[in-house]
C-alpha cells in the first residue's frame, strides 16, 4: 500500500498515480488514481470530500482466507485496509463514500473464470455494508475490461471500457 500527499505547487497538472494489481493507494491533493486493466478485479474508490482524501484499490480475489495474505489482492482486506490508511491520513470514517468498478466477465473460455468477477462485486458489497459506508455509485459486470480514475482534488470518478466508452459516475 503507498499512501501519499500532495504539496506541490507544480502547474503541469495533476500527478498520476497507478493503482497496480493487489494493491491500494492513498492520495489527498491534486492528484489522480488510476487502476487499469479491471476485467474481473475489482476497484473499490472510496472518497471523503470535506477532508479531500481519497482511495483506490485494486484487488483480484473476493476474500483473504483465515492464513492471511497480501491484503491489497482481496476484495474485503483491501477495503478495510484502505478505509483505515484513510482515516489515518485525515478522512472522516462516516464521511467516506464508495464507487465499485469492474468484476466483468471476459475471458473467451468463461467457464475458466466463471462468476469471479461477480464474486468479488459481491464482496465489495458486502464488506461496505458491514463497514458502514456507502455505495454511491457502480459500474460493474459486463463483458469489458475497464480503467477507473480519481480525481482526488474533485472527487470525481471517471471509468473508461475496453471498447472506447468514457463515463462519469
Amino acid at each position: 500500500m503507498k499512501t501519499f500527499a500532495s504539496g506541490s505547487d507544480d502547474t503541469a497538472g495533476p500527478e498520476r498515480l497507478l493503482v497496480g494489481v493487489s494493491n491500494y493507494v492513498v492520495g489527498t491533493g491534486e492528484q489522480t488514481l488510476v487502476a487499469y486493466g479491471l476485467g474481473a478485479c475489482v476497484s473499490v474508490v472510496l472518497y471523503d470530500e470535506a477532508a479531500g482524501v481519497g482511495g483506490v484499490t485494486h484487488a483480484m480475489l473476493p476474500r483473504q482466507p483465515a492464513s492471511g495474505g497480501a491484503p491489497g489482492k482481496y476484495v474485503d482486506a483491501a477495503v478495510e485496509s484502505l478505509l483505515r490508511e484513510m482515516v489515518g491520513t485525515g478522512a472522516g470514517f462516516g464521511d467516506v463514500e464508495a464507487t465499485i468498478v469492474g468484476g466483468a466477465t471476459i475471458f473467451e473460455l468463461q467457464n475458466l473464470a466463471a462468476g469471479a468477477g461477480a464474486r468479488n462485486v459481491e464482496a465489495a458489497r458486502d464488506q461496505l455494508d458491514s463497514l458502514e459506508v456507502p455505495v454511491v455509485a457502480e459500474a460493474v459486470g459486463g463483458d469489458v475490461g475497464r480503467t477507473v480514475e480519481l480525481d482526488v482534488a474533485t472527487g470525481r470518478v471517471t471509468v473508461s471500457t475496453a471498447d472506447g466508452e468514457t463515463e462519469a459516475l
